[in-house]
């Protein structure tokens, strides 16, 4: 006979809580994660859960932890999280499963090398479709939070009302969702519409195929301690860009060519969340350096770093499917470039995922760097809705956490 542990399932709505205490036995042991096995079981569902790193040498890109990393991070705490507050268990019983929709991340400080930090992972709130988590990276140096992130996780053959209702026996009410959380949820459902009324327009109808899952085979490679193939391929589109010529105009959109290879993919047989961002960065590098956008921050003693990125996964890129990544500037304000990126399939031209990256300028300004390198005013293009919905997250967020800190608005 099985021996039963305790889990206790807690709501909060208007700063009431009511808990109810059930019975469950061990049940199926899952691969994804086997330390959050064997860890004690968090009683609480929307408790914050905390993994401690460090950031080592494969991590790093300029010195400090790459924009991707901190996805790929945030994936094995989700693990952790779902196993220790039995929503795995719940999701396996209901022959459900679950993956992710849309992430957004605000990178607020570098992490650097050899830095100890922590992941703080907890559920935010739910809707009809998906949980919403909240994960935060924070500096063990002086408690900062370096990094903030959403993640999407969508929910497949079931809800998350049914999944917290199969563990705790009763009706769980869902928490209330934070201004910085609507702005993004309002940004995804803007990015949407704008989407379908677009393949609408050309004609284009959406058709569900049936993907069809390919084993992944051989050995895994062991690459050391240094991430030697993101420096090689960035530096071959750097001089690759540097020969095919400049292309004049600086809001014009360009192309770079991908297939999806055996080391891109996760569990599930498809293109992992994290590897859509690596091929951001090299498909930006060839972009700033055909469009003459590097030369002009250099020649004014200027620099570029990742202030925020959001993307949405609308389907995934299978095992040796080839794509079309399609960037181009969108818009600019007195501090940062934005800059949108699309991940477009060639089998049948379906926008797989979009992209919005918030370039920030260091020591200059985007209008200056553009009239540096256009030699006159260059006007901003009209900034679509849903960009301004996520231009607004990101504000609320910023004032939420400077806020939480206790740090002046001159701090960031």
């Amino acid at each position: 006979m099985a021996t039963g542990r305790v889990i206790v399932c807690s709501a909060r709505r208007n700063d009431v809580k009511q808990q109810l205490v059930i019975q469950r036995g061990h049940g199926g042991h899952t691969a994804v994660d086997c330390g959050a096995w064997f860890l004690s079981p968090v009683f609480d569902i929307t408790a914050e859960q905390t993994a401690s790193g460090r950031v080592v040498l494969h991590d790093v890109d300029l010195c400090h932890m790459n924009n991707a990393r901190y996805l790929r991070e945030c994936d094995f705490a989700r693990f952790s999280l779902y196993m220790r507050n039995g929503v795995f268990k719940g999701v396996r019983a209901l022959g459900a499963t679950m993956v992710v929709g849309a992430t957004t991340i605000r990178y607020r400080r570098p992490l650097c090398v050899g830095e100890a930090f922590e992941l703080r992972s907890r559920i935010v709130t739910w809707d009809e479709k998906s949980f919403y988590v909240e994960q935060r990276f924070v500096s063990c140096k002086d408690g900062m939070v370096s990094a903030v992130m959403f993640c999407k996780q969508n929910v497949l053959r079931s809800s998350p009302d049914k999944i917290l209702q199969h563990l705790c026996k009763r009706k769980v009410e869902v928490p209330e969702f934070p201004e910085d959380l609507q702005h993004w949820i309002n940004f995804i459902s803007a990015s949407s519409k704008a989407l379908r009324g677009e393949m609408r327009e050309a004609g284009f109808r959406v058709s569900i195929a049936i993907m069809l899952l390919w084993i992944l085979s051989g050995s895994l490679v062991l690459f050391g301690s240094f991430d030697v193939w993101y420096f090689l391929r960035g530096s071959w589109m750097v001089i690759k860009s540097w020969f095919q010529g400049p292309i004049r105009d600086v809001l014009a959109e360009q192309v770079i060519h991908g297939r999806v290879l055996l080391h891109d993919l996760d569990f599930m047989c498809h293109m992992n969340n994290a590897r859509y961002l690596r091929e951001c960065d090299f498909a930006r590098y060839a972009h700033c350096t055909r469009n003459g956008l590097f030369l002009a921050t250099r020649a004014l003693n200027a620099t570029m770093v990742i202030g925020a990125t959001t993307i949405r996964y609308r389907r995934s890129l299978a095992f040796g499917e080839a794509f079309e990544l399609r960037t181009r500037i969108v818009a600019w304000d007195e501090k940062s470039f934005y800059m949108e990126q699309r991940f477009v399939s060639k089998a049948d031209g379906f926008i797989s995922a979009i992209m919005l990256c918030r370039q920030n300028v260091i020591r200059g300004n985007p209008q200056k760097i553009l009239d540096h390198l256009c030699k006159r005013k260059v006007d901003c293009p009209e900034i679509s809705e849903d960009l301004q919905h996520w231009i607004r997250f990101i504000s609320a967020s910023s004032q939420a956490l400077r806020a939480e800190s206790g740090l002046d608005d001159k701090t960031k």
